[in-house]
């Protein structure tokens, strides 16, 4: 079956973003590595900008559906939702996605790894804006099993569980990911709950709340 020419571009510029980076691969580079034109750029995506946003759509849809699906059995069974069962369904479906090592789950890990280290605000603002809505899901989820949770706080704290499950989706040679799962989980509470107990200084506190 012939591969439209939207995918051909999709294709090639995840390829391209992952090797070279976002900013020094061309929308020349990536046309011609599709075997398209300027024009079938414009017409499906409108912008460089755009077509990075349609990349990470393609491949997170599918794991946020499967985050969303997997809270949503949690909350209805219980009005305050265990932490662990919360942090599992955002983290397990996540290192699943990544099993088996194939070369799109590595590329696309590759192209991640680049976004959380380049310090473009426009790409991070692109990538966050195709999980924000699941990000609130979960961050009121995360209140509602610690009600005692500072906000500002805790937006701050997901962030960081995102940054350990990325770097944990890059690892090539995650087999058992339940077992991971689990680790990182009983980490990552570990670490919400720890935060209850501890005041953070009023000095570090107004830079949280400048930044959020």
């Amino acid at each position: 079956m012939a591969i439209s020419t939207r995918d051909r571009i999709l294709d090639a510029a995840e390829w391209l973003f992952a090797d070279q980076g976002f900013h020094l691969t061309t929308l020349r580079q990536i046309t011609q590595a599709a075997e398209a034109n300027l024009a079938a750029v414009n017409y499906y995506f409108g912008s460089k900008q755009e077509l990075i946003r349609a990349i990470f759509r393609r491949r997170l849809d599918a794991l946020n559906a499967a985050r969303l699906e997997r809270l949503d059995a949690i909350e209805s069974d219980t009005d305050r939702p265990e932490l662990e069962a919360v942090l599992d369904a955002f983290v397990e479906p996540a290192l699943e996605f990544t099993r088996g090592g194939d070369a799109e789950g590595q590329r696309f890990m590759q192209l991640l790894l680049r976004a959380f280290a380049d310090r473009d605000t426009a790409l991070h603002e692109a990538m966050r804006a195709e999980y924000a809505h699941v990000m609130r899901r979960f961050a009121d989820a995360v209140s509602e099993a610690l009600p005692n949770a500072d906000p500002t706080r805790l937006r701050h704290q997901l962030d960081f569980i995102v940054g350990a499950l990325t770097l944990t989706m890059a690892e090539s040679a995650l087999k058992d990911t339940r077992i991971i799962a689990a680790e990182l989980v009983q980490f990552a509470a570990a670490g919400l709950r720890g935060s209850l107990e501890n005041r953070i200084p009023d000095s570090a506190r107004r830079t949280l709340e400048a930044t959020s």
